[in-house]
């Protein structure tokens, strides 16, 4: 069974991104759900925002660095 949803702070972990990049670049292109106080995004969109953002880097609008 595939995990559909992730939490905030689970998506900022896998991700290893700070909150406000993530509020910045990922968080706009995924579905937010929230319940209560407590904000999840679907999991499959989460990895799907990355492919984006690195498909869209070759706009000068959005510049990404390869990091070793």
């Amino acid at each position: 069974m595939n995990q559909m949803l992730m939490h905030r702070v689970t998506a900022l972990n896998h991700l290893d991104m700070d909150e406000f990049t993530f509020e910045a670049y990922i968080a706009p292109i995924v579905t937010t759900l929230r319940f209560g106080d407590q904000l999840y995004y679907l999991t499959d969109q989460v990895q799907e925002a990355v492919y984006t953002l690195i498909e869209t880097s070759q706009n000068d609008s959005v510049e990404l660095t390869l990091v070793e």
